[in-house]
């Protein structure tokens, strides 16, 4: 009898506790800052933010009807804190006004969002007159005819798998996924490959991609690429004259140097502007797929901003050079483009 009184007793509390109600943290919204602090939070300015909330509506729209969902601009700003600090905690989840789990739910449909829209943003120049405007935007910085783009690597810091964890440690032993991409004069970024683990040469990952198929199935490609001595010298792919001794040959490697780094400044300005990429940053504790969406979608905002002219945050270091992998089975010297490019040395550089 005693137990039963005892029961009724807590059934009782239970009926009578009034629930509590949800607090929801204010939200700030950008257009109501001043530009100079959404470029030093974001760093991008209001008209791109506005545009990109557009563009991205139809995949973040909130598909309940309940009064507190996220908007759009809650979830295309969160992802953006994110990018540009790497870290869920505070000031960027005060800035949302929204949980850490919340903020992680944006990221993640922002990112699928911008991955869909990365053919709209990053594309090789196939047609004529784009790779005509390449080549001559190329040649402006000292002289090297013909280039297309330069080609790099650079590694993404991230927490590795436990049952593969030496496929993801580099040379630099931290474990990474190896981001390969292109860029032209301007810093636009051209092609991604974006699926290696960090242990895989840069060469590698070269061979595997589509540039091959580009290069040599495409009649109207008419140039070339350019990277250091890492990767294996293509009648498409031109590397730097190792011991050069004549004259022609140090001339054309300081115009190789000079206009190959446009991958070194695009890296960094790509670092910079997204600090989630760089290691100084932190690691990134998302699974490799996820790692690399992620590089696609700062990739794809990248070219948003250098498309529309956005400077760079102040003290980012443009001049940081990729992280270059030799690979441990180099290929054989290609007699043609061994030719090619002493012809270009004679024809250009002497």
């Amino acid at each position: 009898m005693a137990l039963y009184l005892l029961a009724q007793r807590a059934h009782a509390r239970r009926r009578r506790r009034v629930p509590q109600e949800r607090v929801f943290k204010p939200r700030i919204q950008f257009l109501n800052m001043p530009e100079e602090q959404v470029m030093r939070r974001y760093q991008l300015n209001p008209e791109m933010i506005r545009d990109l909330c557009h563009a991205l509506e139809c995949d973040l729209q909130p598909s309940t009807g309940r009064s507190h969902a996220l908007p759009v601009y809650v979830k295309v700003t969160a992802a953006l804190n994110f990018y540009t600090s790497g870290t869920f905690q505070t000031p960027a989840g005060d800035a949302a006004g929204i949980s850490q789990a919340s903020m992680s739910r944006c990221v993640s449909q922002v990112t699928t969002a911008l991955t869909r829209r990365a053919n709209t943003y990053i594309h090789f120049p196939f047609q004529p007159r784009q790779q005509a405007r390449t080549k001559e935007e190329f040649l402006r910085i000292a002289g090297f005819p013909n280039v297309l783009g330069t080609l790099g690597c650079t590694h993404v810091a991230l927490k590795p798998p436990s049952d593969h964890e030496n496929l993801y440690r580099n040379p630099l032993r931290f474990h990474s996924m190896n981001m390969q991409l292109v860029c032209d004069a301007h810093g636009m970024i051209t092609h991604v490959v974006a699926e290696f683990p960090g242990s895989v040469p840069d060469a590698h990952i070269l061979s595997c991609s589509s540039l091959r198929g580009i290069f040599e199935g495409h009649q109207n490609m008419d140039g070339w690429l350019l990277a250091d001595g890492t990767y294996p010298l293509k009648p498409w792919l031109l590397t730097p004259v190792e011991a050069a001794e004549t004259a022609a040959e140090q001339r054309y490697n300081a115009a190789h140097m000079a206009t190959q780094a446009a991958v070194g400044r695009t890296v960094g300005a790509l670092k910079g502007r997204f600090r989630c990429l760089d290691r100084a940053g932190g690691v990134l504790q998302y699974s490799p797929l996820k790692v690399c969406h992620i590089f696609v979608a700062c990739c794809v905002l990248h070219n948003m901003a250098v498309g529309r002219g956005i400077a760079m945050p102040e003290g980012v270091e443009l001049g940081a050079r990729p992280l270059a992998q030799a690979s441990p089975h180099p290929e054989p010297l290609s007699q043609e483009a061994q030719y090619l490019r002493q012809e270009l040395i004679t024809s250009y550089f002497s």
